[in-house]
């Protein structure tokens, strides 16, 4: 369910928004604060899918806030709303901040009620990620940016379109439940990101992928488990 961040220092404002919100879906987490350093603490430590954000806060501006907001990775494309009792800023927000709605207040509840309904139902498409455990630090990296997992021996190599590093202490089979769809397992040896597939030679059994020369075995014990990636290559 939608996690939401209310960034308002006047407590009966917030408030009515928690409680509109509320009124669109009970299952809504929302969090409230007034300060915008304490929205940036929150905002890095957790994951929400909606800001709305006062203009005229107590520390420093809802739209410094909004960009200290997009510059981390995790927010580039999160919807914010800002709430604002000056339209002239308004225009300012769009450009700079990437802005989807704002809410002038005084506000009426159906116009709350309407903007956040409408990001909720069809939002933004976020990015998806995937932390590894590394030793001494965790590494967090987004999934569509990999492009194939292999097992080698007892570690796992993880080639991006960047990089490769191996992993330890993973299986292919754990990983496997935490990936998107889009990730399929081909072979006992390697998952493979299907967005990278430019090839699938039927011959010799193998795939072409993107940003690199390997040729990736398909196992015949997955053939049928690969659907209506490969339907249409390999025949029915």
């Amino acid at each position: 369910m939608a996690k939401i961040l209310i960034v308002e220092d006047e407590i009966n404002i917030a408030s009515g928004l928690e409680n509109i919100i509320k009124s669109i879906d009970r299952n809504i987490t929302t969090t409230i604060t007034g300060y915008a350093e304490q929205a940036c603490s929150m905002a890095s430590s957790d994951d929400f899918d909606l800001f709305l954000l006062d203009i005229e806060l107590l520390d420093y501006s809802g739209l410094e806030l909004a960009g200290e907001i997009r510059k981390m990775e995790k927010y580039k494309l999160t919807p914010i709303i800002f709430i604002t009792a000056l339209p002239s800023k308004e225009l300012l927000a769009f450009k700079e901040i990437h802005c989807y709605d704002y809410i002038v207040k005084p506000f009426k509840e159906e116009v709350v009620r309407d903007a956040v309904n409408t990001i909720l139902k069809y939002g933004v498409k976020k990015e998806k990620y995937i932390s590894f455990d590394l030793k001494d630090f965790m590494y967090r990296i987004k999934m569509d940016d990999i492009i194939y997992f292999e097992a080698v021996q007892r570690k796992i190599e993880v080639v991006t379109i960047k990089e490769r590093f191996q992993i330890s202490g993973y299986t292919l089979n754990g990983l496997q439940d935490q990936l998107a769809n889009n990730f399929i397992r081909c072979h006992r040896g390697y998952i493979v990101n299907t967005l990278y597939i430019s090839r699938i030679d039927k011959v010799l059994n193998v795939l072409d992928l993107e940003y690199t020369d390997i040729k990736i075995p398909i196992g015949r014990s997955f053939k049928d488990s690969l659907g209506g990636v490969f339907n249409e290559s390999f025949g029915d």
